[in-house]
């Protein structure tokens, strides 16, 4: 009850600060402005093997941004979300999602520097819902390469069609490092030509608890290709190795606008653990899901306008249906009666609001 009580006074908190920012009538270009934004989700979804069908309001998220100078920013963002527990309901969990300083040096504007935590900077897929154009994350995206970050990252842009990335962070998705080393990462980041994006880079660290030893390296590539306005093409590719063992993701998906507000989505993978390192399992993953959607004006301009390289506007409201088909060569996935199969269709239906 206290994280509910926590979560609504932060809401309001925030609104009323916006609210009094409109009420004194500032001037933009000679004040540094409170931008407040976020985003809402809600879920329904039907898992066959399970025979159980689920309904939720699955996410809050709640945004700040404050720009000091146009050299130096802050954006925080705090996510509300519900979470599986290991036995019981779904358990309410808040997290700083997105914390990031960033700086860019007055006389040297093609070098960014942020600090704090932040998406990794790798393929396509966020853990932010609206980025995304299926309503469901991979295996890959959760079992083959990292989600976030907690470090420096550097942005340096050599020319108009080429840029390059380092950084230097906590482990993999560790808000506290959990030992005494450090993960490194350099990417390369192309635009061959317009409405083409293509990247490549390798990150590498001690990854276990306690331990520096047995350092983990990710290799990672990831394009995004819009041939045309309403077509969409983006893929990503990961092969990690850590003491002896190794694993494998490749995802790719096509985004199609049929109309003004309709859209489909077809996203294929396929997730190779052959030392059972990361799920748990030795065994190959691959999953197919389809989603056609339905989306209604145009979000504000902010970090929730649009899909990364692209020029498809993120929508203020969406709803997402979707069929996902995931398959293992290896019994894997539960039924009601507690068996176990090689695999499960998922029907689930996802409704974003962004505000």
């Amino acid at each position: 009850m206290s994280i509910g009580k926590s979560t609504i006074c932060l809401v309001g908190l925030l609104v009323a600060i916006g609210q009094r920012a409109t009420a004194q009538d500032v001037n933009l270009e000679e004040k540094s402005p409170l931008v407040v934004s976020g985003f809402a989700v809600g879920l329904g979804s039907y898992d066959r093997n399970l025979a159980q069908s689920a309904a939720l309001g699955s996410k809050l998220a709640l945004s700040v941004f404050r720009p000091w100078s146009d050299q130096l920013y802050f954006f925080g963002q705090l996510t509300t979300h519900l979470e599986e527990a290991d036995s019981g309901p779904p358990e309410t969990v808040i997290e700083i999602d997105n914390l990031i300083i960033n700086w860019t040096p007055a006389r040297l504007s093609t070098l960014s520097l942020s600090f704090g935590r932040f998406d990794a900077p790798i393929g396509f897929e966020r853990d932010d819902e609206p980025l995304n154009l299926i309503p469901t994350t991979s295996f890959t995206f959760e079992n083959a390469r990292p989600v976030k970050f907690t470090g420096l990252m550097a942005r340096y842009t050599l020319n108009p069609k080429v840029s390059v990335l380092g950084m230097i962070a906590n482990g993999w998705d560790q808000v506290a490092d959990n030992n005494s080393g450090k993960t490194a990462g350099f990417k390369l980041q192309v635009f061959p030509s317009s409405g083409l994006a293509v990247a490549g880079g390798v990150f590498y660290g001690p990854e276990r608890d306690s331990t520096n030893g047995s350092p983990r390296t990710l290799l990672t590539g990831d394009a995004t290709w819009q041939p045309v306005q309403r077509l969409i093409l983006q893929v990503e590719a990961h092969h990690g190795s850590e003491a002896a063992t190794h694993w494998t993701g490749v995802v790719g998906q096509a985004f199609w606008r049929v109309g003004r507000s309709t859209g489909l989505t077809v996203r294929g993978e396929v997730m190779d653990d052959p030392d059972g390192v990361r799920t748990g399992t030795v065994q190959k993953l691959s999953s197919v899901t389809i989603s056609p959607w339905y989306f209604y004006r145009e979000a504000q301009e902010g970090v929730f306008s649009n899909v990364e390289f692209t020029s498809f506007r993120l929508p203020a409201f969406s709803i997402r249906p979707a069929l996902r088909i995931d398959h293992s060569d290896q019994p894997v996935f539960e039924k009601k009666d507690g068996s176990l199969v090689r695999s499960n269709v998922t029907a689930l239906v996802e409704l974003v609001y962004l505000f």
